[in-house]
């Protein structure tokens, strides 16, 4: 049988909210967040149920500026919520078995509806 779509790769159909997965941003502009690096993924477990081609994850950052849209994250720096980034599943280039938990994904999801006005 031949397929015409490309299926997400099976790493999609295990993660969850609040999982921390190591992306390769590429190469950033001013202000954006680049290379591989840890993040946190956003996106509902409800949406991630349906294996969408892209996710929106906040990147972590082992620099720490003191910035109130900062969330300390054990092992991986702080996650920066004032940077949420949609990317294509093919930019994870794994999973790192970790998960924030349920108290700082509320964090960074609160920190964003502020940014926006929500």
């Amino acid at each position: 049988m031949i397929r015409w779509y490309s299926m997400p790769p099976p790493l999609m159909s295990l993660t969850r909210a609040g999982d921390i997965v190591r992306v390769d941003f590429g190469t950033p502009a001013r202000g954006e967040p680049g290379f591989i690096r840890p993040a946190i993924v956003i996106t509902s477990d409800d949406v991630l149920e349906f294996q969408q081609h892209a996710v929106l994850v906040v990147p972590c950052t082992m620099t720490e500026r003191g910035w109130l849209t900062e969330v300390s994250i054990d092992g991986f720096g702080v996650a920066q919520a004032h940077l949420p980034s949609t990317i294509s599943i093919d930019r994870i280039v794994e999973s790192t078995g970790t998960n924030v938990g349920a108290v700082a994904l509320q964090q960074i999801r609160e920190l964003i509806a502020d940014l926006i006005g929500i």
